[in-house]
């Protein structure tokens, strides 16, 4: 009240008094401060009970008039005599002694103001940037202190300076020469410093305020400052700050508050962006225990992300690496390897969770390597260079389905990540050195090629099919066909004709052929191509000496596919839908050992070797054996299938539905994989 009253006082005295020159004018209020601190009493008054706040106001307008009026890029004499005069670093004393009490929210009001209200460059000074890296240091020393909003403010104003001109942040370095030269101003001790970063080592205090807004205004000026192209701030912000540690701390403290056990459906229900982290009322009724500290713990990965992607090459290489080691190898992997199933459970779906939400290049590595390693070699049988990884493989085949399936879409998900270690080390370090084709016999196939298809096979790939395939619409490199390769309808054909005519049950239904599968693989293969192109995979099959072997392995990977492959007849439909998921996005990548090993039907092989299409035909005779033992097979075939496409409402139980649902997707996957390999060979010839 007192405060208002004297600023009403003051105007009505302006308005009166004849006015003076704005240099005048700014002096005289600059004494009035001045003179209060000389002539004080009592030093317990509120600042609200001084007339110091309009003072000091009055000196922003008319520092804000005085470059209104003048020239752009000319300093005017009240700016002139702030600066000469040492205005700021005196406030930044008093503000710092916080007296009398609400001082330091006064002259940190008036920096953030100063800053941005005045356009004309104010840091390059030295009695500007001098005085404002003190008043940087007096932020943040108080937790929950009731000038944290105004500390956020003036600390964001200056983030966003520095944001604009980048290279004044080297004023606010604290380097070991620059620490010298401070520290001999005050006093005869040369004693010297270590370099910081006053500025976030500030941002990083407010970050862990009880009030949620200074919290991500605190978050926005860190993510500026990681912003920063100088190499001078990202190094001193990695190696002289606890800049990356509390990120990553912070992250841990948040995923320390969930519930050890949680159903994967209802991890994988949430949806959480930084900044967007709270949950409506009408939400609450939906909540299930444990929701807002797992929107809490992904929304702060979020903000990760989103800072690595914009950081400096440098700190998004650190704080990724420190999050990999101090929260994914410090927390998860201990969580992950435990023997509590629901717990190893609710752990990779987390771990899922987190890899479909990263999208920085950095950070997606640092996750990849976590979960396969960092080997590049081939695999020898038995061997265990990574446990992590072959526990993970391991637990694919795990007797509980859920267990099994969670760690299934945790692979599928890792292959959808644009980074070739992922299929280097899960697949093409074993089949580069080519030890499953065998030579001589393909010398053969390649003379039975030559003779030419029958006429009959050729009638099964129509004029239509081939129309599907533009050449404007398709990527400019691929593999091409190995020498011994068939025309396309052969392969085609030998995947068509997987399944016996007997259990077929897709002529019931409109869409019977494969033709409906070659759009959707045409658009999921030039996607691929574009994501692979940088990668200059070999566009025909290489025999390369240095992953080649004296037996030929698939790896832990492709062997476990198989065998869940194998086991399709007996597998539940979730899972063999996973599982062929996997299989088909391997099937697309255009790398040419790959391509031949997957798709290439009458590919001679070594010797006790595997490959996808002897898995199918193994898995097409034993459905030969079993089908026909069971009493009206046909029509329980089908009325599976209209059960599973919604065609029949009534979900009644059918004796042996978990084969019949077996064949269904083994049918639907034959004629997937044909689509595929037709797509593919059509890029090839174009």
């Amino acid at each position: 009240m007192f405060r208002k009253f004297t600023t009403i006082l003051h105007q009505a005295v302006e308005a009166l008094a004849p006015t003076l020159p704005l240099q005048e004018d700014f002096i005289f209020h600059w004494k009035a401060i001045t003179n209060y601190f000389l002539e004080k009493k009592d030093d317990r008054q509120a600042i609200e009970h001084t007339n110091l706040p309009s003072h000091m106001e009055q000196m922003l307008d008319i520092l804000v008039q005085e470059e209104t009026g003048s020239e752009s890029g000319s300093t005017g004499p009240c700016m002139e005599y702030l600066l000469q005069h040492k205005l700021l670093e005196t406030l930044c004393t008093l503000g710092r002694s916080d007296c009398p009490p609400g001082m330091k929210q006064e002259v940190l009001s008036f920096c953030s103001k100063l800053l941005s209200r005045i356009h004309q460059p104010l840091l390059p000074h030295v009695n500007v940037h001098r005085a404002i890296k003190r008043l940087i240091r007096v932020c943040g020393e108080t937790q929950a202190a009731p000038t944290e909003n105004e500390e956020i403010h003036f600390l964001c104003t200056v983030c966003a300076k520095l944001k604009d001109d980048p290279y004044l942040v080297n004023f606010f370095i604290e380097s070991s020469k620059n620490a010298i030269q401070e520290k001999s101003q005050a006093n005869s001790n040369n004693t010297q410093k270590k370099p910081g970063f006053s500025l976030v080592n500030s941002l990083l205090c407010l970050l862990h305020s009880a009030d949620s807004r200074v919290s991500v205004k605190a978050c926005e000026g860190l993510l500026l400052c990681a912003s920063l192209p100088e190499e001078s701030a990202a190094s001193c912000m990695v190696e002289h700050t606890s800049f990356c540690k509390d990120i990553t701390h912070h992250m841990c403290s948040l995923y320390s508050h969930l519930p050890k056990s949680m159903d994967p459906v209802d991890i994988e229900s949430v949806e959480a962006k930084w900044g967007l982290d709270r949950i409506a009322e009408c939400e609450d009724a939906l909540a299930f225990a444990g929701k807002r500290p797992l929107i809490s713990f992904l929304s702060w990965l979020d903000y990760c992300d989103q800072l690595i992607n914009v950081a400096h090459p440098d700190v998004a290489a650190a704080l990724s690496l420190q999050i990999r080691r101090g929260f994914l190898e410090a927390v998860v992997e201990p969580a992950l390897l435990q023997t509590s199933e629901p717990c190893a459970i609710t752990v990779t779906t987390h771990l899922n969770k987190c890899l479909r939400l990263v999208t920085s290049k950095p950070l997606s590595k640092e996750f990849i390597l976590f979960v396969v390693g960092e080997e590049r070699s081939p695999e020898k049988p038995g061997e265990n260079s990574y446990p992590l990884r072959q526990k993970l493989i391991d637990r694919c085949n795990h007797l509980s389905e859920e267990m099994s399936n969670a760690t299934l879409k945790l692979f599928d998900t890792l292959l959808q990540k644009p980074h070739e270690h992922v299929i280097h080390n899960l697949v093409l370090r074993n089949l580069l050195g080519r030890g499953y084709h065998a030579k001589s016999i393909a010398e053969h196939g390649e003379q039975i090629i030559q003779n030419g298809p029958s006429t009959q096979e050729e009638a099964l790939v129509t004029d239509d099919q081939e129309e599907i395939m533009t050449p404007a619409s398709t990527p400019l490199s691929s593999p091409p066909s190995s020498p011994t390769r068939p025309e396309v309808h052969r392969i085609v054909n030998s995947f068509l004709s997987l399944v016996p005519e007997e259990a077929k049950s897709s002529y019931e239904m409109a869409d019977s052929g494969y033709d409906t599968y070659l759009r959707d693989a045409h658009t999921q293969f030039v996607d691929v191509s574009l994501v692979c192109s940088p990668w200059e995979w070999p566009v025909s099959p290489v025999e390369d000496p240095v992953f080649h072997t004296e037996e030929f392995y698939e790896g832990a990977f492709l062997r476990m596919l198989f065998e869940k492959l194998g086991g399709m007849l007996n597998q539940s439909y979730d899972t063999n839908l996973q599982v062929t998921s996997i299989i088909a996005k391997l099937a697309l990548l255009p790398h040419a050992n790959l391509h031949e090993y997957l798709l290439y039907p009458e590919l001679p092989l070594k010797q006790g070797c595997t490959s996808l299409y002897t898995v199918f035909k193994k898995v097409s005779s034993d459905l030969e054996a079993r089908f026909q033992g069971v009493p009206d097979f046909n029509r329980k075939l089908v009325s599976v299938r209209k059960q599973l496409t919604g065609v029949l409402a009534e979900q009644r139980s059918i004796e042996d539905s978990s084969m019949l649902q077996g064949v269904i997707v083994l049918e639907e996957f034959c004629k997937e994989l044909a689509a595929i390999a037709f797509v593919k060979h059509h890029d090839i010839m174009l």
